[in-house]
């Protein structure tokens, strides 16, 4: 992600952001299942498959990529001007959301009560309650992509070393990585140090990339 997003520019097309990204993956011997990528055009989509259009201003690239059987799923934004105030806003309350679903996510909670949580934090931070409905929020992950994904209905309960994927989105932001639930807590497993960050509840979580 880091390398790709870091070479691209406002006229690059979602469909050369997203070949470049599948190369790299199969590179390191995984395998691209999803690639999503739009540009400032398209930031409405939650859910985005790459067109022609140019990125623009800014952009985003999700990748779900499967290696020995286990599945990864990250998402990231890069950006080629100072961004807008409302962006901004924008991004650090989705964080916000994220980290108050990260605190739900313990040995013994169940899915349905998670859930609740996912629906309370998008009101707690001013996205309305509605946004839950326009994109799926994630779920445990591993051997399928979320295996399964959150609803009012999962019963499933969380245990210690169990992943997670989740990814709570709003109009034009959107965050997402694998995380891992340890003993000490919660660790993030798709890292990279070179990508900008900032601190969230303790816990070092990706800002958009200036570019």
């Amino acid at each position: 992600m880091t390398d790709v997003l870091s070479a691209a520019g406002p006229d690059t097309t979602e469909f050369e952001l997203a070949s470049a990204l599948a190369g790299r993956v199969v590179a390191a011997g995984a395998e691209p299942l999803v690639l999503l990528c739009n540009g400032s055009s398209r930031s409405g989509f939650r859910h985005p498959l790459a067109t022609h259009a140019p990125l623009g201003r800014r952009a985003m690239a999700v990748v779900c990529a499967r290696r020995d059987g286990l599945i990864a799923n990250i998402t990231r934004w890069v950006r080629f001007d100072a961004g807008t105030s409302e962006e901004l806003d924008a991004e650090a309350r989705i964080a916000a959301v994220e980290a108050d679903i990260f605190t739900a996510t313990v040995p013994g909670a169940r899915l349905d009560s998670i859930f609740g949580e996912i629906k309370a934090a998008y009101v707690r931070h001013g996205f309305g309650g509605e946004q839950w409905e326009q994109h799926h929020q994630g779920g445990p992950a591993g051997y399928a992509g979320r295996d399964p994904r959150v609803t009012a209905d999962a019963t499933d309960t969380v245990v210690l070393s169990q992943p997670f994927t989740w990814n709570p989105s709003g109009p034009g932001v959107k965050i997402e990585d694998t995380v891992q639930i340890t003993e000490s807590g919660l660790t993030v497993l798709t890292v990279d140090e070179r990508w900008p960050t900032t601190s969230v509840n303790g816990l070092r979580r990706p800002v958009t990339l200036q570019v």
